[in-house]
């Protein structure tokens, strides 16, 4: 039962080409006065109609319809923040046991397409990344994949592994890097064989993986490429609804699932589609950088993978993440790892000096595109 809640309006998340989203968080208080929170890429009248609808039905919370799983997943991570502060607890060991201390960490950079990256801004967004102690870099180059007429398909495959190859070299090769290439974008061109072609300059440079290469309703060329590449293949960052998951899981058509946890209903529903991929030998890494409190459930729930190759999650360092928690929970190592904190519940509490006064002092978040 809630006894009071509070949703906190933070700054939209722009995820670029004019896609900008909602995002609040949510902090849940039960009658024997024990907080929770929670987040979602939500707005606030759809977080109050999804408590509405949880106060009179309980089950609703795991039976929302596709509308409504969205704000449900703020309230299902509050309510595991609950559960392991009654517990005393983390989140990690409610999951089923804590087995990593510290998550390696990637950053996403957008980057632009240039002729001459080495000493501009290419250059410098890359370098000052890694000079922030990241490990790990995803990186996205405007425009990739988008050819013209102004070069000859020939001449646009040396002009792209020649972007991918000097990424690798400005970086070094003890750091881990992937592509993404926004595939879900509705003008989205790369076909098939494009994406076979990059996915072998990607395993020359050792990228560790190739997300959303192709469009998602090219579900049976993400079967075939993920047959044939030697370099792992991601998404489902825009998948909200769990037989999605299932679906690409059961066709192996990707390697790594990358499900939200503020968007496809909470924790509970990301441990279903772990199952689902787990029974599939699929990995899985949370694609979010939305929140503070998105990142602490991504962090308690990958410190349960066994596996360490792709135990990551992603972050952001901006305002919204750095302001919103108390203590800097989400400091970098030397290792660009970050401790998962010790804690009841998700182990992170809100900065209430900052986030009594108006979330709109911050600046609209995007994705690192200069130093932070």
């Amino acid at each position: 039962m809630i006894i009071n809640s509070k949703i906190i309006p933070l700054p939209p998340v722009d995820w670029g080409g004019g896609d900008v989203r909602d995002v609040v968080v949510l902090e849940i208080t039960t009658p024997d006065g024990i907080t929770g929170l929670g987040s979602a890429y939500t707005g606030v009248s759809q977080l109050r109609d999804a408590l509405d609808q949880y106060q009179q039905d309980p089950a609703t919370l795991h039976e929302a319809d596709a509308e409504m799983i969205v704000p449900m997943s703020a309230i299902d991570i509050a309510f595991w923040d609950i559960r392991g502060k009654k517990e005393n607890l983390s989140v990690s060991e409610l999951l089923g046991g804590r087995k990593h201390d510290r998550i390696l960490a990637y950053a996403t950079v957008d980057l632009p397409m240039t002729s001459a990256p080495v000493g501009n801004a290419f250059d410098k967004i890359l370098r000052s990344v890694v000079d922030q102690g990241f490990r790990a870099v995803k990186i996205c180059i405007d425009k990739f994949g988008h050819r013209n007429s102004s070069k000859t398909d020939k001449e646009w495959d040396r002009f792209e592994a020649n972007l991918l190859r000097i990424a690798r070299k400005i970086v070094g090769k003890n750091i881990q890097l992937m592509l993404d290439v926004y595939g879900s974008d509705p003008e989205w061109p790369g076909d098939f064989d494009w994406a076979l072609k990059t996915s072998r300059v990607l395993e020359e440079l050792d990228y560790l993986w190739f997300e959303e290469p192709l469009a998602p309703a090219a579900f049976e060329d993400f079967v075939r490429l993920t047959q044939v590449a030697n370099v792992a293949i991601a998404g489902g960052e825009d998948f909200i609804l769990l037989k999605d998951f299932e679906k690409l899981s059961d066709r192996k058509a990707v390697n790594i699932l990358q499900p939200d946890c503020t968007r496809v209903g909470g924790l509970t529903q990301m441990q279903s589609i772990r199952n689902s991929a787990s029974r599939n030998n699929i990995n899985l890494i949370p694609h979010g950088w939305s929140t503070a409190v998105g990142l602490a459930a991504d962090l308690q729930f990958q410190a349960t993978v066994s596996d360490d190759k792709f135990c990551m999650v992603e972050f952001w360092p901006h305002r919204t993440i750095r302001d919103l928690l108390k203590h800097d929970p989400f400091a970098l190592d030397n290792d660009g790892r970050i401790t998962v904190p010790t804690g009841a519940g998700l182990g992170v509490e809100l900065n209430s000096v900052v986030y009594s006064k108006s979330s709109r002092s911050l600046a609209t978040p995007s994705r690192i595109s200069s130093s932070p």
